[in-house]
């Protein structure tokens, strides 16, 4: 069961990432962990931390730890759905009806967007051995190619126009911007099923332990926070 997401927690954890100087806001957040937790390779805390958080903790513990504790909850959440392969928007990345208002630093889904893509540059280079070692790399690197664009098209007008200037029939953003938006869903479902395919697909040929939401509770926790998976992503829903 993964550990309960609400409205609350994400706008505490706004809040909180807020008053932080050099951390990502909320949305961004958000879609930095998609991109990390879809990659074929575990991405450790140690190697994002100070991305997320910026570059030192607060002077408090109790607050650090406070922090860090949500911060770890919407990481958890967002994991053990890509995991399932059941990937969605958590709450407070919230869709505007315009699709033409989803764009950019003043709406949700942009922000989510551009978090994305500044994961997929820390885990740019876990792809390439994984792709590498499938039966068609050329046509697998295409398709993870177009799931990125896909998943980064709110990021800005300007980004999606120099995207949509480069396909044939040159088609207008206006109607792309509505097709990418109704196809967000399985894009995101796309992207978590090639990674974790790809990761599964060397674990079976390795025989080595897959990333997965079934582990023993006093087991190391797999989203790799170093703690026991009763204390992580194996507690119940947050009260």
């Amino acid at each position: 069961m993964n550990v309960e997401w609400n409205e609350k927690a994400a706008q505490t954890l706004e809040r909180a990432l807020a008053s932080r100087p050099g951390a990502l806001g909320y949305c961004e957040l958000a879609g930095f962990f998609f991109a990390l937790a879809c990659a074929p390779q575990l991405i450790k805390p140690s190697e994002w931390l100070s991305l997320a958080l910026g570059e030192e903790l607060p002077e408090s513990d109790d607050e650090a730890r406070a922090l860090i504790e949500l911060v770890m909850t919407l990481h958890n959440h967002i994991n053990l759905q890509v995991l399932e392969r059941e990937p969605a928007l958590p709450a407070g990345v919230e869709v505007r009806a315009e699709p033409m208002e989803n764009f950019g630093p003043q709406a949700p889904l942009g922000r989510w967007a551009g978090g994305f893509g500044a994961g997929q540059l820390l885990v740019e280079e876990v792809w390439p051995p994984f792709v590498d070692e499938t039966p068609d790399p050329e046509a697998l690197d295409r398709t993870l190619g177009g799931l990125n664009v896909a998943l980064t098209f709110f990021t800005s007008r300007e980004l999606a126009g120099k995207w949509l200037r480069r396909m044939p029939g040159k088609p207008t953003l206006e109607a792309s911007t509505r097709r990418a938006l109704d196809a967000l869903p399985a894009s995101m479902k796309a992207l978590a099923e090639l990674g974790r395919g790809l990761e599964d697909a060397r674990r079976a040929r390795d025989r080595g332990p897959a990333r997965s939401a079934k582990v023993g509770r006093n087991q190391p926790c797999p989203c790799g926070s170093g703690r026991k998976h009763k204390r992580c992503c194996g507690r119940g829903p947050a009260r």
